[in-house]
């Protein structure tokens, strides 16, 4: 799997959509799922599901994906955003929209849907 592109030279984009609910947000997994492609470095957008949904932070992957009981699970750490990005905005996005209108369990993040995110998220 080829690894996100780097909006600069010191950052990678967000490859992946992680949905959460609000007690894994307050509280996050040390390994959540992944995809199996997840390798140490890649990143991946946290989504806080149900009310007051949106993309709450970002996701560090430290270790490679590992099989475990249910799907696959990597080592990471959370990295908080200055400012969520609330599921109207998403939506109301129309690079954002189609990515974020209909989530269902993990999924890819298109690198132009992870380059929109990422300059929302920057300011």
């Amino acid at each position: 799997m080829p690894r996100p592109h780097a909006a600069s030279p010191d950052t990678v984009l967000p490859g992946t959509v992680l949905l959460w609910d609000a007690d894994e947000v307050a509280d996050p997994p040390a390994e959540p799922c992944c995809l199996a492609g997840t390798a140490p470095g890649d990143r991946a957008v946290v989504y806080r599901t149900g009310p007051g949904g949106g993309v709450m932070a970002l996701f560090a992957f430290t270790g490679p994906a590992e099989p475990h009981p249910g799907g696959r699970h990597a080592a990471g750490v959370v990295v908080p955003v200055g400012r969520p990005v609330p599921r109207a905005e998403l939506l109301a996005d129309p690079v954002l929209a189609p990515v974020f209108r209909h989530l269902r369990g993990r999924r890819r993040l298109p690198p132009d849907a992870a380059r929109r995110l990422v300059a929302l998220l920057a300011g």
